[in-house]
Formats: C-alpha cells, sequence, structure tokens
C-alpha cells in the first residue's frame, strides 16, 4: 500500500493505514539486517590549533556496516574556508578501507553550507566497515581562520554476513 496524502481533515482510517504502512516496511527491513545509523563529530569554534581529539569521534561497529554517505555542514560568517570530513582507521592501516580515501571538503559561505559524498550511488566497489575495526570519523583543520560550527556527519547501513 502507499502512503496518502494528507489534505483537509484527516480519517483516523487514512492515519491508520499509514501507520501500518510504514510498521511493515521497518519490520521487513529490520527482518533484512537493513538499519540505518549515524555517527556524528560536532564542534563549534573549529580553529586549526584544535587537537585532532577535539575534532574528531572514535567509534568500533559493533556490526558490518556499508558507508552510505558522508556529510559536512559548515555555518560561517566568512566566507572560502575549507574544512575537510574524512573517515580512517584509528591506527592508520589502510588495508580495512581498500586503501581508498573517504572524504568530503566543504566550503564556508556567509551563513551555512553543506558537502556530501553519496556512496549509494557508486557502480564501483561499495566500501564496508567491518565489525570489530576501531575508526575514526574527524573534520580537518580549517584553511584561513576558524569556522563557527562545523558537523560531519556519516550515515550507515547495517548489512549480515554471509552464514
Amino acid at each position: 500500500m502507499a502512503l496518502t496524502n494528507f489534505t483537509g481533515t484527516v480519517a483516523q482510517s487514512t492515519l491508520r493505514s499509514n501507520f501500518d504502512d510504514k510498521t511493515t516496511t521497518l519490520t521487513t527491513q529490520a527482518t533484512a539486517g537493513q538499519k540505518d545509523h549515524v555517527v556524528i563529530a560536532h564542534r563549534l569554534a573549529l580553529a586549526a590549533a584544535d587537537d585532532v581529539s577535539l575534532r574528531s569521534v572514535d567509534f568500533t561497529p559493533m556490526d558490518d556496516y556499508e558507508v552510505r554517505v558522508l556529510r559536512i555542514t559548515l555555518e560561517d560568517g566568512t566566507a572560502s574556508r575549507t574544512v575537510t570530513a574524512s573517515v580512517t582507521v584509528v591506527d592508520g592501516d589502510t588495508t580495512y578501507l581498500l586503501d581508498k580515501t573517504i572524504s568530503v571538503t566543504g566550503t564556508t559561505v556567509v551563513g551555512t553550507s553543506h558537502a556530501n559524498l553519496d556512496l549509494r550511488t557508486v557502480t564501483g566497489d561499495r566500501l564496508r566497515l567491518l565489525k570489530g575495526v576501531p575508526y575514526r570519523l574527524a573534520l580537518g583543520a580549517p584553511s584561513a581562520g576558524p569556522v563557527t560550527r562545523a558537523q560531519a556527519s556519516l550515515v550507515l547501513r547495517s548489512i549480515r554476513r554471509p552464514a
């Protein structure tokens, strides 16, 4: 069943139908082992002098994850400052990332700006973060001065290993 758009007065039956439809979708995805998970690194007043521990988040997946999207959001009153968000293995071993770089660079505008690395549309290799390997989501040092607010978001989808 497809969702019914709400217009005017909404009948209780429409609400129940929409709820049941989405509940069925969620149950199907949970059974297939698909669950999206987001890791966030956020920093107010990001400056080049900040230690990497202040602008990064270390995490260890409890399941295998497919990398879906890496997004960076920047907020500043000055234009043309760049910040890079990246995913690395904590100990620096690039083998677990197939010697590939997962990063996206954003450039500030006067206001809020966004940049995305969308790996859902990649036709080649999909990258997986393996269970038990410690990874780091980090914001790089900004170019040409501090940034008012920076946030990196890594969207992951859990996947099951074949038995």
